[in-house]
């Protein structure tokens, strides 16, 4: 069974990237919808809080409880993410004065920080964000910032829980997945041992194991998700699987 990362989806259009720059650095991760999340399993290294659309001020945002993750497994907040986190333990979210969609850099950035090992101070960052973090709770360390943005990215105290106000799977970020990779590696200690080879063979494996000698009728719609499950079907039972359009 191979270590995971699970990334709570709040909406952003970054999401998939997100779950792509994490595989390509050997690493297997699911993509959940935030009010439809997994219950932790021995197998899962770290959490990702995707960014999102919302704003934490809105009443009908999106809502995620970390009482049973946090202080379990290593949390990453991603802009909507990281502002949820720090909202939610007493901190404060207001508007940017200028809403920031773009690159920044980082001027200040704490050396000692396992989240920033190899990354230097100037490194680029993208932004995307209507909201800023005006204010963190007590226990929060802040361990990077930009010229506009003072919370750039803090650490919770006694916790492998990091924010991020910047988007690290944007290649716009010089340095986002030197940041992943120390995220995933470092501070979850995954061991990188996933590609999607092993994954096909996996799955196929699993069909079969599964499946044994029943027969399997798949609606087949053209799209990604029905083409990849029927080629992934056919190779597992081959002629008890029908597929029609």
């Amino acid at each position: 069974m191979h270590q995971k990362i699970l990334i709570a989806d709040f909406g952003s259009q970054y999401t998939q990237l997100i779950a792509r720059r994490i595989r390509e650095l050997n690493v297997y991760c699911e993509i959940h919808p935030f009010h439809h999340f997994p219950v932790l399993t021995d197998d899962v290294k770290g959490i990702i809080l995707s960014g999102s659309p919302s704003s934490v001020r809105d009443a009908d945002s999106p809502k995620f409880d970390l009482s049973g993750i946090r202080g379990k497994v290593p949390v990453l907040g991603v802009c909507y993410g990281a502002q949820l986190m720090a909202n939610n333990n007493g901190g404060e979210v207001l508007p940017s004065k200028i809403r920031e969609y773009g690159r920044a850099h980082l001027v200040t950035i704490d050396s000692s920080s396992e989240l920033f090992a190899d990354i230097r101070p100037e490194s680029t960052v993208w932004m995307s964000h209507g909201d800023t973090i005006a204010k963190v709770p007590s226990n929060f360390k802040i361990v990077a910032s930009t010229p506009d943005v003072k919370v750039a990215a803090y650490k919770i105290a006694e916790e492998a829980t990091y924010g991020i106000q910047f988007h690290p799977e944007v290649t716009h970020s010089e340095d986002g997945k030197t940041l992943l990779k120390n995220f995933l590696v470092n501070i979850c200690k995954c061991r990188q041992d996933w590609n999607p080879a092993s994954f096909v063979q996996e799955t196929i494996s699993s069909l079969k194991k599964t499946l044994g000698d029943d027969q399997v009728v798949l609606g087949l719609s053209g799209g990604v998700d029905s083409s990849v499950a029927a080629v992934l079907l056919h190779q597992a039972i081959g002629k008890t699987f029908i597929a029609f359009s």
